[in-house]
Parts: structure tokens; sequence; C-alpha cells
């Protein structure tokens, strides 16, 4: 698996990392996938949808992220691959 070699210092603002992740994953040349999982919640007779999302890179999973949304948890999750992968840094 290859990573950039220079991490950035100047971190995207929250909602970006999404589309960061998968611009470098292209630039890489590697495969992007998501496992998306709905969790049901209940709380003071109301239901709701939390997300637990994992990165797939090449087949691999690399980490996960969870939110109300499901663009929150994805966008959590590519932060976390994104540090891992060195390409920023936490």
């Amino acid at each position: 698996m290859s990573s950039s070699s220079n991490p950035s210092s100047a971190v995207p603002a929250a909602g970006s990392f999404t589309r960061l992740l998968n611009n470098v994953l292209q630039g890489n040349g590697q495969d992007l996938r998501w496992r998306e999982e709905p969790v049901e919640v209940s709380h003071d007779k109301a239901k709701s949808t939390y997300w637990n999302v994992t990165a797939i890179v090449d087949g691999d999973p690399m980490d996960c992220g969870s939110g109300p949304k499901l663009r929150v948890a994805k966008d959590q999750a590519a932060k976390k691959t994104l540090i891992l992968l060195g390409t920023i840094e936490p």
C-alpha cells in the first residue's frame, strides 16, 4: 500500500476529508470503498439512526467513523484513514 510521503501541515476543513481521501487514493491508483452500517438507537421513546462507516482501501479495512449522519461518519473515517496513510498529521 502506498501513501503520500509528505504529510500535509494544512488540515482541511471538516467535511472535506472524504473528498481529500478520494483524491489522494485516485492519484495513487488505489480503490476506495465504504462499508456503511446504520444502527437504530432508541432514546426517550424516539428512534434515530446512527451510522458506523469503515473506509476500505484496496480491499483492506482501514479505519472507521461514526455519527448521527452518514456524511459525518464517512468524513470521520476518511480523516482517520488519511492519518493512517501519513497524508495528514493527527
